[in-house]
């Protein structure tokens, strides 16, 4: 352990989940400290074990950084569940060193010395618990603007205004496929074609190729489509965060919904499911122009849906569960972001700056603990 007149040493644990990564090195950064960064790769298989068993065996990582091993660091800074057999093994052999989980942690909530979640996991309340309205990230204006000054050239010939588009992937019940995707092109179109604007359309790792080539298809207004599958560099995402004049978000990804609003822009949640599968409730009257489906597929594709939520809220306890639902109501009560197809209140709030203030009270939390103030 670090005398108490040097900086504490603080380890970083990193994975293949970008918005877990987000996080930790978000407040690992805010920290003011110097770190170390350990990343590691779960075998296939773990996240069952984890469940079964309890996230207690090391094993069940396949590779973890070289380094990893005493002398144990003073402050562990970790989030996701694949991380917790790591910080399993580091709470057995040293006692003394000061564990912070971002997330829902499967092990017990007194492993942990501090705890940081939001409201979709529905983490208990203990003193150890933390709660924030939205995950950490590590998006500043610098960056924006560093970025955006970048691309502004690339997509002067498009007309504007410009609206970006931010796809993440499939979560639980909700599927970003082909017909979620040719909805997106008719509910972002409608958005900017009255005035005469464009789309910037940017993937993740997480968004199916097929869905991407389906979004493509079926937009017929000026655009700029990034494909993360089709090459990861030179990634515009911070650039349309500065480009655009409002944002659309696909619903899943709770980080990317929190760096759209701290921007202070506009911002439209596109909700991946329809009618009373939907994100939002109640659910949204069905959208006109809508490509139709089958009855018969219709009717199967809403009872396998109804099969897979029944099995898995009778399955899993009630601390697996998560509710997005929490977040997005939370984000449309204040004004901070609507549904794509609504309009915005007369007068938006100002955008509170959650995502400063909250690793600043974090910061001096974790601070206090170590007796570091």
């Amino acid at each position: 352990m670090s005398d108490r007149r040097d900086p504490p040493r603080v380890w970083a644990l990193v994975s293949d989940t970008a918005g877990d990564n987000a996080q930790v090195l978000a407040l690992a950064e805010a920290l003011g400290w110097p770190f170390e960064t350990h990343r590691f790769k779960n075998r296939p298989g773990a996240l069952a074990a984890n469940f079964l068993i309890g996230p207690i065996l090391p094993p069940m990582v396949k590779h973890v950084s070289r380094g990893f091993g005493p002398p144990w660091p003073d402050l562990v800074i970790a989030a996701g569940t694949p991380s917790e057999p790591l910080c399993a093994r580091i709470r057995a052999e040293s006692r003394a060193t000061h564990q912070v989980f971002l997330g829902r942690p499967w092990a017990r909530l007194d492993a942990y010395d501090l705890i940081v979640t939001t409201p979709q996991y529905r983490v208990p309340d203990a003193p150890n618990v933390m709660t924030i309205d939205l995950p950490l990230h590590r998006v500043t204006p610098a960056d924006i603007a560093r970025e955006t000054a970048l691309w502004s050239l690339r997509v002067a010939h498009l007309p504007r205004p410009y609206a970006a588009v931010f796809l993440g992937g499939s979560i639980s019940r909700y599927t970003l496929d082909s017909r979620a995707a040719k909805r997106l092109a008719m509910e972002a179109s409608a958005l900017v074609a009255p005035v005469g604007g464009s789309l910037l359309v940017c993937s993740s790792y997480r968004t199916p190729p097929r869905a991407m080539k389906v979004l493509k298809k079926s937009l017929d207004l000026p655009c700029h489509m990034f494909d993360w599958h089709q090459g990861s560099k030179g990634n515009p995402y911070l650039a349309f965060l500065g480009l655009a004049d409002h944002l659309i978000v696909t619903g899943d990804s709770m980080t990317m919904l929190a760096e759209a609003c701290a921007t202070g822009k506009p911002v439209h949640i596109f909700d991946l499911g329809e009618g009373r599968y939907g994100m939002r409730q109640p659910p949204a009257p069905r959208a006109a122009g809508i490509v139709g489906r089958p009855w018969l597929m219709s009717a199967l594709r809403a009872r396998a849906k109804d099969i897979k939520v029944t099995v898995i809220s009778q399955l899993l306890p009630a601390r697996f569960h998560r509710d997005t639902a929490n977040i997005h109501r939370k984000l449309v009560q204040s004004g901070r972001a609507v549904w794509l197809g609504d309009e915005f209140p007369a007068e938006r709030p100002p955008s509170p700056q959650s995502a400063s203030r909250d690793l600043a009270e974090i910061a001096s939390r974790i601070r206090n603990q170590l007796g570091r103030d």
